[in-house]
């Protein structure tokens, strides 16, 4: 199959751009022909094209994919319109980041997929996605990357070595941590964007350490090295991963949502002096037996297979589904002028500029200058745009 991924950027080592990395190379070993496409590029997609995989910042001139693997609705967007026949799967990958949720009701989605529980509950509940159109798929570990290094507790030395793993923790959410570790008679590396360090590869980084402090994909490598980990980011803490605990964890990839007690100094040594290496190794067991990559790929190639004989989750035209997207986007956007250009762009790069597509963001709840200007972008005719302006002007 021909596959078009698309991200909200592939500069960063972070948590999607990753993702993006593992899935192309993957697919591309099972013999598919990968297109990365994000309007961001830089570290990764470099490493991504040194592997002889197709990666873009445009769609213009492209071949035709056959399906499209939509992840950020601002980036995927733009792959929905410039090929609005092919079928495509559009991925939730977290609660929280505005690009996850599911604005972008293009007839070209045939079904969702989240990555865990979560995520699952916030297209339905939040979302309004029906439940029966949300296909799970947990994240996994590339096995021959973070190969068997052995458990901790065959290793004295690093039984008292920890590292906390974080692109959004500064020194002073650290704080409690390194006295912790200070009282637990553990010594404590950082790692982070914002703590100085960046792991380049992090399959080495792991082995050095007992325990590791991180969330989601980077705790389940770790575990997967034999670490034990305490699920921790974001200014927040979930605890010791045990084996009695491993199947909701799991459920949850070890995210956010199982992450919610303030970070205390006495809790997080309580959880360090109680990690039983024993029961460590069972969980690194469960890991290595459930987690494996080549069944995440497995798993996207059979919904790839499928999409062409699914019927459209949203069954709009593609111009009712674009004034929906922007109507639904423009009150998340703190920068409106920036980002109200960056929409039209968006709209010039596939939907023609229409009167009835600036009427029906006119017609919207709570029009507003911004969507007045955008409006006026489509249709420069329009009196009820400049009316609105002119309002906002006076007042």
């Amino acid at each position: 199959m021909r596959i078009l991924i698309t991200n909200h950027g592939l500069a960063a080592r972070a948590g999607t751009e990753l993702y993006v990395r593992d899935l192309a190379f993957g697919l591309t070993a099972r013999g598919h022909d990968v297109i990365c496409f994000a309007p961001v590029l830089g570290e990764v997609a470099e490493e991504i094209r040194t592997a002889g995989i197709a990666v873009t910042d445009t769609l213009d001139g492209m071949t035709r994919p056959g399906v499209i693997h939509g992840q950020h609705h601002n980036a995927a967007v733009l792959a929905y319109l410039a090929f609005p026949d092919v079928p495509a799967v559009q991925v939730c990958h977290g609660v929280l980041p505005w690009q996850e949720a599911a604005l972008a009701r293009f007839p070209t989605i045939r079904t969702y997929t989240a990555v865990d529980e979560a995520c699952r509950d916030a297209l339905v509940t939040r979302d309004g996605i029906p439940a029966d159109r949300i296909v799970r798929i947990l994240n996994g570990v590339d096995f021959e990357r973070f190969a068997d290094r052995g458990v901790a507790h065959d290793d004295p030395s690093r039984q008292t070595r920890a590292l906390l793993l974080s692109n959004v923790a500064d020194r002073a959410l650290v704080l409690p941590f390194e006295q912790a570790c200070r009282q637990a008679g553990f010594t404590l590396d950082l790692a982070g964007a914002k703590l100085g360090r960046v792991l380049e590869s992090p399959e080495t980084e792991f082995a050095r350490y007992g325990v590791v402090f991180a969330k989601g994909r980077a705790a389940i490598e770790a575990l997967a090295m034999g670490c034990a980990v305490i699920l921790a980011d974001y200014g927040r803490t979930g605890g010791l991963v045990t084996s009695d605990r491993f199947d909701d964890l799991r459920a949850y990839n070890f995210g956010l949502n199982r992450i919610t007690d303030e970070p205390r100094r006495d809790s997080i040594r309580s959880w360090l002096e109680a990690i039983d290496w024993n029961d460590a190794a069972l969980v690194t067991a469960r890991i290595r037996a459930e987690a494996g990559f080549d069944r995440v790929v497995e798993a996207w190639e059979e919904i790839y297979r499928r999409l062409p004989g699914l019927e459209p989750v949203h069954p709009v035209s593609p111009d009712k589904a674009m004034a929906d997207y922007l109507a639904g986007i423009l009150p998340q956007l703190s920068e409106r002028d920036r980002l109200a250009s960056e929409l039209y762009a968006t709209v010039s790069a596939g939907l023609a500029r229409d009167r009835d597509l600036a009427n029906d963001l006119l017609a919207s709840d709570g029009a507003d200058e911004a969507r007045a200007r955008l409006a006026l972008r489509l249709d420069p005719g329009s009196e009820a745009a400049r009316s609105i302006l002119d309002r906002a002007k006076n007042r």
